[in-house]
């Protein structure tokens, strides 16, 4: 049902604002052109902004005359251009955050639509289609209830802002085969009445055997249809040529002429030509003209006509059944009039002639020779040709208590259609199943079935149900085109929504690759294939293979609503390029990305805080402070704007926004330059405003380590390790930073036992991070090294069991450590200790005899080993 029949509206027009006030929602009609207006939601405040000064004016005008529904909007206020921004802007006060927002461009009537919807009023009908624009489809998940919103014809992915549902296992429709184009009509059929690749208009007029006693003529005549009969054709034309000279051309001119004419296509016929020549049909259209003789014109009537249809001639076959209707009517053939007028629906409904469909409708005549269904389904196919799939809705409301069981295909077909570009897929989805029912043989049943599974996955039904609905699609399509985009939003479903993807999902990924030899893979189907194979690459975080899919694809020839999807796809693609390199510590190639593809793909989309951060980051590590300034002062000015929200591939680990990521930045940048004060007063601002920065402890216990207040900076490091916002440092050198600064504090402070235990736990949590990053594994040296000393210093027999194998573990992960000398001697140590003397021997002795051991450290071996001389003359 139409979102304009299925509520109530109140429909209010100001200016270039037309307001529907619906049960379930409120929407405003936008009439302006393509991109001048850009909406933005932040909360519960939704922002019109337009760089048009001319458009502005007329939107302030229009807001002045409309009466805000109260429902979903407090107030509405027009802000001019100002010093900060360009930009003029309508700022629409929601009545709480809890206000929903969908918009979209329909391009046939110039207009944006905006629908304001809560949840809770869309319970009763809970439909949605989900995915923004481009044509389309930022990051919601599943949601379980979500609003019923119009879909624009042709091809849309929606935009919408939503609340994801954080534990739902599947991503929600818009992270899958999101694009959906409209479907052709059912268009309704003529009767065929003739085979015209073998049939010729004697089928339909057979000549009748002439009274040869009555006259000579009529005895040459039965000679001449003789010779036809036995198709002597050279000595028919011959008959007929005696014939005209000897009665003259007027006299059984239609016969003769009709003989000929069977004679050029039955002999054509012999040649293997089913083509009708040219020739025929211009002497049998002659013959109309002339023939008084009404079986004869009804048979070529009904020859042409279907010819003519079959060229997709429909204004030649039109001008016929025209004629054709009043002839049957006037000689009383009612049986021919009836296929004379249903050929006059059928044109007219072909060349979308909707007034002159709905005038011939309403002749008496037509309603008496016509049945009621065959007049509804040209009508509704005429209105859903024009794309006024309001108006089918509409009118089939208007019929739908009157139709008589089974209903006609085309009138449940297009019908199901228009309910489904209008978006209320619960109701195409049961008159989809309608049509099944009674067609199942039917040539659109593919489409069908594909569009009950589309309308499942739309409303985020049941999962499982979703993808048996697709397989059924796949297995029982008589189309391959549908069949092929039923298999790619199957993989889609299975690869790209799920959020845990099994090795049975992965397996079936071979549809977008085999079975492609008879699918015509073109324009939407095309794209809807680029877009899931790009999105796999996403998902399984190949980036580098995503970037150069997306790279290879023709994004300047899309449509900007469709290039605009692949775009948003491709920042994500990027974020994930740059937040690897940054977590491996390649702060290079972090910049590298960043300067490559922002102009490309970044600047495309909203503002992206994280990305933003994590590049001027990469800046600070690198000691290029004029390039971080450069950064800052632009990012900076993102501080106002909505950040963006669809599509969120990568999983962002910092969700501060963008006013304290930009504090926290300083706050780097400041420590990185040892301007200490500096540091110690934002930190303390920042405190004090009670600033969401997850590491703000982990700065303050930095802060502390570098100005030696190791108790402070002890404290700091264990408030921030306790607030279970440790997960936030993700990069390998803030990890060893982290590390070092704080067993460093440890040590300092004497507190041997936790720097013990402490030391232990880092060693353990970073093993993952060893021979990744050179800084790291210098960390994790040397607080290895202070361990086993502080164990060392403990000369109890179980301190030397700890240390022996830990000094082994030691030597196997850092051969080549600095430590190397004192680390032996202590291996000497501890074996000496440990009751293995023999071992322990051979290690000191090697230790002496190595000349890059330094020489305090060899006469610490050299008193170990007297000492041992000493112990066994003694024992």
């Amino acid at each position: 049902m139409t979102l304009l029949t299925f509520f109530t509206l109140l429909n209010v027009r100001a200016g270039i604002i037309v307001q529907e006030k619906g049960s379930t929602h409120l929407r405003w009609n936008i009439f302006a052109p393509k991109d001048l207006v850009q909406i933005q939601k932040n909360k519960d405040t939704v922002q019109f902004k337009t760089l048009n000064t001319e458009l502005y004016i007329k939107l302030e005008q229009a807001i002045k005359e409309i009466d805000p529904d109260g429902k979903y909007i407090t107030s509405i206020k027009a802000v001019g251009p100002s010093e900060m921004s360009n930009s003029s802007k309508i700022e629409v006060s929601l009545k709480s955050d809890a206000v929903e927002l969908f918009s979209f461009y329909k391009d046939r009537d110039k207009k944006l639509v905006v629908d304001f919807w809560t949840e809770e009023s869309n319970e009763s009908n809970p439909i949605s289609k989900a995915e923004a624009p481009a044509k389309v489809v930022a990051p919601k998940v599943v949601t379980k209830k979500t609003s019923t919103v119009a879909k624009p014809s042709k091809e849309v992915i929606v935009q919408k802002t939503v609340n994801p549902e954080v534990n739902s296992p599947y991503r929600d429709f818009r992270y899958g085969a999101s694009f959906i184009w409209d479907y052709s009509p059912l268009a309704p059929k003529l009767k065929k009445i003739i085979n015209l690749d073998s049939k010729t208009p004697e089928y339909f007029y057979k000549l009748k055997n002439r009274d040869v006693s009555k006259s000579e003529a009529e005895a040459h005549m039965q000679l001449t249809i003789n010779l036809f009969r036995k198709k002597k054709w050279g000595l028919m034309y011959k008959s007929i040529k005696l014939f005209n000279k000897k009665y003259g051309e007027s006299t059984e001119f239609d016969t003769n002429e009709f003989m000929k004419a069977n004679a050029i296509l039955r002999e054509n016929f012999s040649k293997g030509n089913t083509e009708p020549v040219k020739m025929s049909i211009s002497m049998f259209e002659n013959i109309l003209l002339k023939s008084k003789n009404y079986e004869l014109r009804s048979g070529i009537y009904k020859y042409l006509i279907p010819y003519y249809i079959q060229a997709d001639d429909y204004v030649k076959s039109l001008e016929l059944t025209k004629k054709y209707y009043v002839d049957s009517k006037e000689s009383h053939d009612y049986e021919e009039s009836n296929f004379a007028a249903e050929g006059i629906l059928y044109n007219l409904a072909k060349l979308k002639q909707v007034e002159k469909v709905q005038e011939l409708l309403k002749e008496k005549t037509i309603q008496k020779i016509l049945p009621k269904q065959v007049m509804l389904a040209y009508e509704l196919y005429t209105y859903l040709s024009l794309e006024q799939s309001e108006e089918v809705i509409k009118l089939y409301e208007k019929n739908e208590k009157s139709l008589v069981k089974p209903v006609h295909p085309v009138i449940l077909y297009n019908v199901a259609e228009a309910y489904f570009r209008n978006s209320n897929y619960a109701r195409a989805a049961k008159i989809y199943d309608e049509f099944l029912k009674d067609y199942s043989f039917h040539t659109k049943s593919s489409e069908a079935r594909i569009r009950i599974a589309q309308c499942w996955e739309i409303q985020e039904k049941n999962f499982e149900e979703s993808i048996e609905l697709y397989k059924n699609a796949i297995n029982r399509s008589q189309n391959v085109e549908i069949g092929f985009e039923a298999r790619i939003r199957y993989v889609a479903l299975r690869n790209l929504r799920k959020k845990s993807v099994s090795e049975a999902d992965r397996e079936v990924k071979v549809f977008l690759t085999s079975g492609l030899e008879n699918v015509r893979v073109e324009k939407d189907l095309k794209k809807l294939l680029w877009q899931v194979r790009l999105r796999t690459f996403i998902v399984e975080k190949k980036y580098d293979e995503a970037l150069a899919y997306l790279n290879a694809l023709p994004l300047k020839s899309m449509v900007p609503t469709d290039r605009r999807v692949f775009e948003s796809d491709g920042a994500e693609v990027v974020y994930g390029v740059i937040e690897t390199s940054f977590n491996e510590g390649q702060y290079a190639n972090v910049i590298k990305a960043w300067e490559i593809y922002k102009d490309q793909y970044v600047d495309k989309v909203a503002n992206d805080p994280q990305m933003n951060f994590l590049v001027a980051n990469a800046y600070i590590r690198l000691g290029l402070i004029d390039g971080f300034d450069e950064l800052y002062e632009k990012f900076s000015k993102a501080e106002f704007e909505v950040s963006k929200t669809f599509p969120i591939w990568v999983e962002r680990t910092n969700h501060a926004n963008t006013k304290s990521l930009l504090a926290e930045l300083q706050i780097i940048r400041n420590l990185k330059l040892k301007n200490w004060d500096v540091v110690k007063k934002e930190i303390a601002s920042l405190k004090k405003a009670k600033t969401n920065i997850d590491k703000l402890d982990y700065y303050q216990g930095l802060l502390a380590y570098h100005t030696g207040d190791w108790k402070e900076g002890s404290r700091a490091f264990e408030r921030f390790l306790s607030s279970g916002r440790d997960e936030s440092i993700t990069d390998p050198k803030e990890v060893a930073e982290l590390v070092k600064a704080y067993t460093d504090c440890l040590y300092e402070i004497g507190d041997t036992k936790k720097y013990q235990k402490v030391a232990n736990a880092l060693l353990s949590d970073t093993r993952r991070l060893k021979n990744k990053n050179e800084y790291m594994d210098s960390v994790r040296e040397k607080v290895s090294y202070l361990n086993i000393e502080l164990l060392a210093g403990d000369e109890t027999d179980a301190s030397f069991l700890v240390m022996e194998s830990k000094i082994k573990n030691f030597k196997k992960e850092f051969s080549k450590s600095i430590y190397s000398g004192r680390i032996n001697y202590l291996l000497g140590l501890s074996l000496l200790n440990n009751k293995k003397d023999d071992e322990g021997k051979k290690i000191l002795e090697a230790l002496i005899s190595n000349d890059g051991v330094d020489e305090h450290i060899k006469n610490l071996a050299r008193s170990e080993l007297s000492m041992l001389k000493i112990k066994n003359k003694t024992l």
